[in-house]
């Protein structure tokens, strides 16, 4: 879910272009997650064929919960809110998403 989750915080506000996140979309979190850098919608194809249709409903009453509980109205006033265009420093969102994709990596052992 990284690469997506980097590409459209970029993307987001800089092309006329409405965002899909894929891959890797299971959870609320991951919904609120690709939303937030500015995703228009999230796919979670493989979510619902593993846990079935119903799995969509859990999934939009964790949206919700977790919209009410950080006083969000509506989706639209979430969406992009953590994209790297109102980030405000381009520097530091770059370094930090440089630092946690190497911080991700597995360790080499040379010994």
């Amino acid at each position: 879910m990284r690469l997506p989750l980097r590409w459209i915080a970029i993307l987001h506000g800089q092309i006329k272009a409405q965002l899909a996140a894929t891959t890797g979309i299971h959870t609320s979190e991951d919904v609120l997650k690709m939303l937030m850098v500015g995703a228009d919608v999230t796919m979670m194809a493989s979510a619902v064929l593993r846990h079935g249709i119903d799995h969509i409903r859990s999934v939009e009453a964790g949206v919700k919960v977790w919209m009410e509980e950080h006083e969000y109205e509506s989706v639209a006033q979430m969406r992009g809110s953590m994209s790297y265009l109102k980030g405000g420093n381009a520097g530091a969102f770059e370094r930090a998403q440089y630092i946690r994709a190497v911080s991700s990596m597995p360790k080499l052992n040379m010994a």
